[in-house]
């Protein structure tokens, strides 16, 4: 075997790992040097905070938060009192509702996200049952080249759902199957092109 496809599924899986827990990533915005990140569900919302010591405090137990994703709160230090005021303020304004408990996500826009995840993991299954429907109807076991398209076209979105989950183990299982669904795609092609009558 070339050692092109194996280093290509390396290639692909580091991609998509560094797209994962990047600069990219949805918790990957910069904090300031000396702070510590904290992501908060508050009420139907993810919050991104920065804690940082508050050097005007006569105890080293004292803090200040910023809120680094809400433009409601961007460039605002809040002390102790206040930032507790805020989380139950919020917190006592609305719940996460049934749908986004069930889908294990913090606001409605990211049932997009949901969706997506869905979808692809239909196209990703469905490929097993036009395999084996072609498989049936010529009565020995066949691999049609459909299944190789809705291979990729899943996996390529099956990677994408799971990056934004931040889910290493759905991004290594889809994201190292890509490079063998394409390379499938591209034998059809060849063995299209050999099997072609050439013309005088």
């Amino acid at each position: 075997m070339k050692l092109g496809p194996p280093l290509s599924m390396l290639a692909v899986i580091g991609l998509a790992v560094y797209l994962m827990v990047g600069p990219f990533s949805p918790g990957a915005a910069p904090v300031t040097p000396g702070a510590v990140a904290i992501e908060v569900v508050v009420a139907n919302r993810k919050l991104r905070v920065e804690q940082h010591r508050d050097p005007s405090a006569q105890t080293p137990e004292r803090y200040t938060y910023r809120v680094l994703n809400d433009p409601q709160l961007r460039g605002i230090t809040l002390s102790e009192e206040d930032f507790q005021a805020m989380l139950h303020a919020r917190g006592a304004s609305a719940g996460r509702d049934f749908f986004l408990r069930l889908f294990n996500v913090s606001s409605y826009a990211n049932l997009l996200w949901v969706a997506l995840g869905f979808g692809a993991q239909g196209i990703f299954a469905g490929r097993m049952w036009v395999q084996w429907i072609a498989s049936e109807r010529k009565r020995q076991s066949v691999v049609p080249a459909v299944f190789w398209y809705m291979s990729l076209t899943g996996g390529l979105m099956l990677t994408a759902y799971f990056i934004w989950r931040q889910d290493i183990v759905g991004v290594l299982g889809q994201a190292s199957g890509l490079v063998i669904y394409a390379r499938n795609i591209r034998f059809v092609h060849l063995h299209k092109r050999a099997a072609a009558p050439k013309s005088d």
